[in-house]
């Protein structure tokens, strides 16, 4: 959920909590106030009432002027001195129902008589009262609504705009290119921060990549020149005539160990440079003659290893990618299902709209499937391969956001690589 998005809801939350109590309270200050209002009116008009009695005997007078708001009734006895205050249903002939009014009830003797007196005046019908503010508030709470999104949209598009701008910043940064990130200043405090926290994230994320590109190339070159000097030793060595077998052997095995180490650091250095995005160039491979091209490069192999190979190319498939890593992938991926295969055994190549799959026959599976794609993982510990073909495989493929998944076909291995939305 947006951030936006969030925050609007919780407004809301807020909002309509504060708008029901708000509503409630309006409801019962409004009733007490009304309710006061009424009370004081009526002890108003019983004084009034009592004067106009106290002026003439006539009843007749009052009725003609309050009618059914006003009852006065001869006694002959006071019955109570107190005053009570409550509400009764009168008949309105106009409007044909029952209407609700507040009558202030009392004795009182005046000139000698004694009267019972009740005083009325209507009162507002709080159901109708509370449907009324009910409707009120939730018009008002429609109308916040309504204000408050459009308001939060346009004023959050113009307050986040540095922000979708250092996030379109950081999303496009390439520490390969060697890009020095630049974020421009805004209004806003805490985006300013940010901005110099993301630069001088980048600064120190350059440098060290700047170290470690250096540290790999002259790895590179300070670990090849030395091997490449004890090849060539061991070489003239086992050229002398005066060698023993036991000291051929050892010189054999050494030269063995030196050609493994070299190889080694060699796929650790492409490895290194993969991962670290140093492969810019991007050309429109195909992935059928690259196949094939590899394909024939190990004849001499798979007819000694009595290899049967099965190329389906009914799609002819086209990737966008680096020349160099399409030999590497698919090098790599064809070598694993030739050493990896059964003698006699068969390899099947198969180009599909958007993907290739590999398959070979082989033993079973040793269970280090989740770990296969992991370096210096093996699929057999006897192996003399340096267990990073595979890793390579998939960091090539993470580069370009490939897909790359192996599975178990009966008794053949199949590795599936999906180039995305390429064909």
């Amino acid at each position: 959920m947006k951030l936006l998005n969030k925050t609007t809801l919780y407004f809301l939350a807020v909002s309509f909590i504060i708008f029901f109590l708000g509503g409630v309270l309006f409801y019962l200050l409004f009733q007490i106030t009304i309710d006061n209002s009424i009370n004081i009116k009526l002890h108003e008009r019983k004084e009034y009432n009592l004067k106009q009695l106290a002026k003439s005997d006539s009843l007749m007078l009052l009725f003609q002027e309050y009618t059914d708001v006003l009852s006065i009734r001869p006694i002959n006895k006071i019955m109570s001195e107190t005053e009570t205050l409550s509400d009764t249903l009168i008949y309105d002939s106009i409007d044909g129902r029952f209407l609700l009014y507040r009558q202030l009830s009392f004795y009182k003797r005046v000139n000698n008589h004694n009267y019972f007196i009740q005083v009325r005046r209507a009162v507002l019908d709080y159901t109708t009262l509370l449907k009324d503010v009910f409707i009120l508030e939730t018009l008002l709470f429609i109308a916040f609504i309504a204000a408050l999104t459009l308001v939060n949209n346009r004023v959050s598009k113009k307050l986040w705009k540095p922000f979708y701008y250092i996030l379109d910043k950081i999303n496009n940064y390439k520490v390969d290119l060697a890009q020095s990130m630049t974020l421009p200043q805004s209004s806003i405090k805490e985006f300013n921060e940010l901005s110099a926290a993301i630069e001088k994230m980048s600064v120190k994320i350059n440098n060290e990549f700047n170290i470690q590109k250096e540290f790999t190339e002259n790895a590179s070159h300070e670990i090849q020149t030395p091997l490449a000097i004890i090849k060539n030793k061991l070489e003239i060595l086992m050229q002398s005539p005066e060698m023993s077998k036991e000291q051929m052997d050892l010189i054999n095995s050494a030269s063995l160990a030196t050609n493994r180490l070299s190889k080694l650091n060699e796929a650790l250095i492409i490895l290194s440079k993969i991962e670290n995005r140093q492969f810019h160039e991007v050309d429109d491979i195909s992935v059928n003659d690259v196949a094939s091209r590899i394909l024939s490069s190990f004849d001499e192999l798979i007819k000694i290893k009595s290899i049967s190979v099965e190329k389906n190319y009914p799609h002819r498939l086209q990737v966008k990618m680096h020349p160099y890593l399409a030999e590497i992938l698919l090098e790599n991926l064809i070598v694993n299902s030739i050493k990896h295969n059964t003698s006699p055994g068969v390899i099947s190549i198969s180009t599909l709209p958007g993907k290739i799959e590999i398959t070979n026959t082989g033993t079973g599976s040793t269970g280090k499937v989740d770990r296969l794609f992991q370096r210096f993982v093996k699929s057999n510990p006897k192996s003399k391969s340096l267990g990073l073909g595979l890793s390579i495989v998939k960091a090539i493929c993470d580069t370009y956001s490939f897909t790359i998944t192996y599975e178990m076909v009966g008794s053949s291995h199949k590795i599936t690589v999906t180039f995305s939305e390429q064909s």
